[in-house]
């Protein structure tokens, strides 16, 4: 997998323990996870109260895959096991990984803490944490080509609604959580032999507001409002889509898988939507550079969630290019 097109996932750490974070980084780097620290060390954040900096992360729209919490205490005596219903509480769709002192079970921890973890694990375990990793975090395969195509087809749909503009993206990444970016979202299904979910795109509505004011879209409007925001938010998804569909799904679903579905449930409040599945969801980060400074950049959070259907061996994007080679002429079977 090239370095394009590797998929990671960001995990939120804290543990002291040199040993154990020797531990965890290897796991991070046989996983492709990106770990985040938090810590009370010196060289970290100082004294600062952890308890209060996760709190600030997942009050944040930070994307995470999982928690690594220690049940050792930290320098202000805060330990994970006082942590982890706390950030069960306020994402309960995040694995939570306990490193225990004595014992891999969680049989002898309280009800609430036993609900609130995953898993627990020992600094000398390194399988049961890779094993753990794998059932939790890396549970869905998703194929690299799928994820540079659809970068490249995004990269293209912004490109055509913004002329000029520089689009940016950062690895894709996997994700457990439901949190939602900004003001602004929009669902579309995506629905083929091989898969069937939704394609989400997430934005704030000043970025785009901006955007139109500047005069860069095709939208002639000095006082844009709502309508106009939804409007460029609606055609980029429509452009990705329908490339999406051109590319990838080769094949119709039949009447008869159309009949599941599950709700989406949406909380305004807490910034959160359900898709009714705990498997890890596909993501992309853009940001959108204009050159010519008419406007500030623009960040975009793409979301492919196939909590419907899912059938990666399916998936036949190098079968379809040999068959349009044949069909341009450029190819011919023998």
């Amino acid at each position: 997998m090239t370095k394009e097109t590797q998929i990671v996932s960001k995990v939120l750490v804290h543990e002291c323990n040199d040993d154990a974070l020797s531990v965890l980084k290897d796991v991070c780097t046989k996983h492709n996870l990106i770990g985040l620290k938090v810590c009370t060390g010196n060289n970290t954040i100082g004294l600062r109260d952890a308890s209060n900096e996760i709190s600030e992360v997942m009050a944040s729209n930070v994307d995470l895959g999982a928690v690594f919490l220690s049940e050792a205490k930290d320098l202000n005596d805060v330990s994970g096991l006082e942590l982890c219903t706390k950030i069960h509480r306020a994402r309960p769709e995040l694995p939570i990984f306990m490193r225990r002192e004595h014992t891999d079970s969680m049989d002898d921890l309280p009800p609430s803490i036993q609900e609130a973890l995953a898993g627990c694990y020992q600094v000398e375990e390194a399988d049961k944490l890779n094993e753990l990793v794998d059932n939790y975090i890396c549970s869905m395969y998703y194929p690299a080509e799928l994820a540079s195509g659809v970068i490249d087809l995004s990269k293209e749909a912004f490109e055509s609604i913004i002329p000029g503009v520089e689009v940016r993206n950062d690895l894709p990444y996997l994700v457990k959580d439901q949190i939602i970016y900004g003001e602004l979202f929009s669902l579309i299904p995506l629905e083929s032999d091989w898969c069937r979910g939704y394609m989400m795109l997430q934005t704030t509505e000043n970025e785009v507001l901006d955007l139109i004011r500047s005069g860069a879209s095709h939208i002639e409007k000095t006082q844009p409002d709502s309508r106009d925001s939804n409007g460029i938010l609606n055609e980029a998804t429509n452009l990705i889509w329908g490339s999406i569909r051109s590319r990838y799904f080769t094949n119709e679903v039949s009447s008869e898988g159309l009949r599941t579905q599950v709700p989406i449930m949406v909380n305004h409040q807490r910034k959160h939507i359900s898709f009714g599945s705990t498997e890890p969801q596909l993501c992309f980060k853009f940001t959108l550079h204009d050159p010519q400074m008419r406007f500030p950049d623009i960040t975009l959070y793409q979301r492919l969630i196939f909590n419907l259907s899912w059938s990666p061996e399916k998936f036949a994007e190098s079968e379809k290019a040999v068959d349009e080679f044949v069909d341009n002429g450029e190819l011919e079977f023998f």
